[in-house]
């Protein structure tokens, strides 16, 4: 089972560096939708090698294809189609760190989550790939730090949460049900209130005057 964990962390790990050097928005919502399903399916499998927490890990597996597979994605690309006319809008105009910067600074994190792990949590755990969650946390920072689009990110900080709970299933998996799902609420909430922020400024920019030089500096 710890090998297969590694190949799931593996998987998720290139996923989150795709986006990392993705500049097209649709294309970074497609990525971490498809994250979110592996996510899903770590909590498949670890239901099933806890035996005592497997109805609850189940169920929270549904309900992350369900808000972070699925609806989430939904709400964040309707917002993009309402931008058709707007090109510069729908992708990053210009990155802070080029890709060869990027490979390189996401192979440092992930060498650096790793370290953390193996300092911290693997003498309980004793799984290999837990060090999966601190490279993603790290890498998600990287991120929000050197895009500057608002919608990529607010992916970056739901690549957080996965990390999070990839980490709450190998270390809390007996945490209380209800507390995952307030956690998922909170957090499709979180995307709701973004979106209507996000419309409510667009509607403010297009009454000033909209250019593509404020745009950049919105």
């Amino acid at each position: 089972m710890n090998h297969i964990f590694e190949i799931l962390g593996f998987i998720l790990i290139v996923l989150t560096l795709l986006m990392q050097w993705q500049s097209y928005v649709r294309r970074t919502i497609f990525l971490f939708a498809a994250s979110s399903f592996v996510i899903a399916l770590f909590l498949v499998l670890l239901g099933l090698h806890h035996p005592r927490e497997e109805y609850m890990l189940f169920v929270l597996a549904g309900l992350t294809i369900a808000v972070r597979g699925l609806t989430i994605p939904a709400i964040l690309n309707r917002a993009t189609h309402r931008l058709p006319d707007k090109p510069w809008r729908v992708r990053e105009d210009k990155p802070l760190m080029g890709l060869s910067g990027s490979i390189l600074v996401s192979l440092v994190l992930i060498a650096i989550g790793y370290f953390i792990y193996q300092n911290s949590l693997y003498s309980v755990l004793k799984v290999h790939a837990g060090s999966v969650p601190f490279a993603l946390f790290l890498q998600a920072s990287l991120l929000i730090i050197t895009h500057k689009h608002a919608y990529i990110q607010m992916i970056g900080f739901l690549v957080m949460e996965n990390a999070v709970v990839m980490l709450s299933g190998w270390v809390f998996s007996g945490l209380p049900f209800i507390v995952e799902m307030g956690v998922i609420m909170d957090l499709l909430g979180l995307v709701v209130v973004s979106s209507l922020i996000i419309r409510v400024r667009e509607q403010a920019i297009s009454q000033e005057g909209e250019t593509f030089g404020s745009e950049l500096r919105g």
